[in-house]
């Protein structure tokens, strides 16, 4: 398996890939959505219906803050300044917060997280459920004022499958899709530098890729294997369509760094963007869903300080913010409505492996068995987020109708101060050092609540295994790239799923895929991974997964899990029906509208 880059991962419980020229396959079972501007759609091979909430209640009705002033919009507190907007090359939840009110996918996610009819109106599967047929909607148009057609959605993902192209997702699409990885292979070289056998090799790859468009308003696709939330997949943020004439009069390089220099076609266009400050969404007015999107403008500020957003709130300048525990606390005093919600994000100490003294596991060990973990919840975080026993939350489903965590019967991760100093001395040992030679530096992102955690972490350090290490904060988008690059020794990382299953935070340590940070490789782990994804018993396919989850956590120690985040947020009377869970950080697409009484 070719995994390359970042953000989330693949195939058997949730992915679902295409691209290219020549696939086949007859749909013998049908499973059509709606085909209405509005809602209910098919969202597995069973015909089982899902339909967006539109539920007009509100948790905020009795809110202290009335909101901001401006009657058509409301804004929102994203945090952070968002990283890269040019799908392909995607590999954040800031990122994709936008795109998926910029850019409509071929299904969406419905308020409670289900697949429902995007850009296509209906879809058949195959008896043996590895070809999907989708029909795309008439009459849709992108921002630039071209059709869109189903040439844009292969576009959109032959661009991140090609390996020139250095997509951090482009294996959620070449590692599922039959001859993806050939395809992937084929295109080493970037296509203006290809020679003629190059391309030669390229064309025959992609004559013998499992995806084709059979007309403008159809595109199928072929898996190797059957994918039980393939729907749930194309959702995705690397299965964006992308509008190859606007692409390439644009260029590559400065696709997407502006507001002007992306086009669209979902419920939203950018409007405006000013970089580390906000960018701004207005409704699209030929959206083919445009009569239920309620809200004309929003505003996503990008305020990194929690007193500062706070105080945004009160003056009347946001209308929603996340909040920390001793803002929870307070408002909770106050009698200010809150709503916790269960993110499905793991936070843990990613090592990076290659470094000369993180290259030994025992010091690995020692500085994640120094946390205790249940006080940084209990005492740090007072957000509700739990003390994490392996990498995989107990929201993710599992064998048998069970969350997988029901399978995991022991802590991968514990808190053991002394044998956390008994580990630490016999890694100095073994790497001829003493403390005071020892040094280290923990990277984490520059906002107020990052660098909060990152002095107690700091802190048990220093008081359980005598050391003092040092900090070095820096953007989200900063600390992305540091990352990428390998330039850090420690870090703070968070992972959030992309689809309902363990695979989502587990793939990722495999040997050569591109969201291993860390450059963690062990044969075993790469074994257990690949058998999970090509069982089709779902109890086996868990076992494996286990054990691969004990040997990265525990045994090998190449990330250390903190805790499974739960957020709380709270909102202006102003704002009701936004969706805000472990899939969809933010989306106003469900309903979401502006209250103008009270």
């Amino acid at each position: 398996m070719n995994n390359a880059k970042k953000f989330l991962a693949v195939l058997l419980a949730g992915t679902m890939a295409v691209s290219m020229a020549a696939c086949g396959g007859t749909t013998t079972s049908s499973t059509s959505a709606s085909g209405t501007d509005s809602s209910a759609a098919d969202s597995t091979a069973s015909g089982t219906a899902s339909t967006t909430d539109t539920s007009t209640s509100n948790p905020f009705a009795n809110s202290q803050y009335p909101g901001t002033s401006d009657s058509d919009s409301v804004t929102l507190n994203l945090g952070a300044e968002p990283p890269e907007l040019n799908s392909s090359q995607t590999t954040d939840a800031v990122s994709a917060d936008i795109l998926r009110m910029t850019i409509d996918t071929l299904t969406q996610l419905d308020a409670k997280d289900q697949p429902i009819a995007g850009a296509a109106k209906s879809w058949d599967i195959s008896a043996d459920k590895k070809t999907y047929t989708f029909h795309l909607r008439d009459g849709m148009k992108w921002s630039n004022g071209e059709t869109v057609t189903a040439k844009d959605y292969l576009y959109g993902w032959e661009l991140a499958m090609d390996q020139s192209n250095g997509s951090g997702y482009g294996f959620i699409i070449y590692d599922n899709v039959k001859g993806g990885e050939d395809y992937f292979n084929a295109t080493k070289t970037p296509a203006a530098k290809r020679t003629a056998a190059e391309k030669a090799k390229v064309a025959a790859a992609e004559k013998n890729l499992g995806c084709k468009v059979i007309d403008d308003k159809t595109i199928q696709i072929e898996f190797v294997n059957p994918i039980p939330y393939a729907l749930q997949l194309m959702s995705f943020q690397t299965y964006c369509p992308v509008n190859q004439k606007a692409y390439e009069s644009i260029g590559a390089d400065k696709y997407a760094k502006e507001a002007n220099q992306i086009v669209t076609n979902g419920a939203y266009k950018i409007s405006e963007w000013v970089h580390d400050d906000h960018i701004t969404l207005v409704k699209n007015n030929d959206y083919w869903n445009a009569k239920n999107i309620n809200i004309p403008k929003v505003k996503f500020v990008m305020i990194k300080d929690t007193n500062t957003a706070m105080n945004a709130l009160k003056g009347g300048q946001v209308d929603c913010i996340g909040l920390t525990g001793d803002q929870i606390t307070q408002l909770k005093n106050e009698g200010q409505p809150l709503v916790p919600y269960e993110e499905g994000t793991n936070c843990y100490l990613q090592y990076n492996t290659k470094d000369k003294i993180l290259a030994n596991t025992k010091i690995r060990q020692a500085l994640g068995m120094a946390i205790n973990t249940k006080s940084f919840c209990d005492d740090v975080l007072k957000d509700g987020s739990t003390v994490a026993p392996g990498l995989v939350p107990g929201t993710i489903g599992g064998a048998n109708g069970e969350t997988y965590a029901k399978g995991r019967t022991e802590s991968y991760a514990t808190y053991d101060a002394a044998k956390a100093k008994t580990l630490f001395e016999e890694g100095l040992k073994e790497l001829g050092m003493t403390k005071d030679q020892l040094k280290l530096t923990f990277t984490c992102d520059d906002t107020s609540n990052s660098q909060q955690d990152a002095a107690f972490l700091q802190e048990q350090w220093k008081s359980t295994l005598g050391i003092t290490i040092d900090l070095k904060a820096m953007p989200f988008k900063s600390r992305i790239k540091a990352m990428d690059d390998g330039d850090f020794q420690i870090v703070m990382a968070l992972w959030a799923p992309d689809y309902n299953d363990a695979l989502t935070y587990l793939d990722m340590w495999m040997t050569d895929n591109g969201n291993n940070y860390g450059k963690y490789s062990n044969p075993e782990y790469d074994k257990l991974v690949k058998a999970a994804i090509a069982e089709s018993d779902s109890v086996k396919r868990q076992d494996d997964l286990l054990k691969a989850e004990k040997l990265v956590v525990e045994t090998d120690c190449a990330a250390f899990p903190l805790y499974f985040r739960v957020k709380t947020y709270t909102c202006s009377k102003k704002l009701s029906g936004l969706t805000r869970t472990p899939f969809q950080e933010f989306d106003v697409c469900d309903g979401a509208k502006i209250n103008t009484a009270g």
